[in-house]
């Protein structure tokens, strides 16, 4: 499984592993109610592998640079940007 990582601006590097079925499931049953930056700091929270761990709490307090290069990251984790060839 791919991972993907980027750097915060209180030096810790976060790392996040690629979204599966699961994730999304979990974010269209269990997030219905949650607005679209609720559901993001929610599956970057899920989504964390690696020592340095970051809370949903924490992520509520993160300046909006820190948010948008994690939010970035869960781009790249869901496959987002990929051209479907489809």
């Amino acid at each position: 499984m791919n991972t993907y990582s980027t750097t915060i601006s209180d030096g810790r590097t976060i790392t996040i592993r690629e979204m599966t079925g699961r994730d999304l499931l979990f974010m269209e049953k269990d997030l219905t109610k949650a607005g679209d930056v609720e559901k993001g700091m929610k599956i970057i929270e899920r989504l964390i592998v690696g020592d340095d761990k970051i809370t949903y709490e924490e992520i509520l307090d993160l300046g909006v640079r820190d948010f948008k290069k994690l939010s970035a990251l869960v781009s790249d984790a869901s496959g987002a940007d990929e051209d479907d060839p489809n």
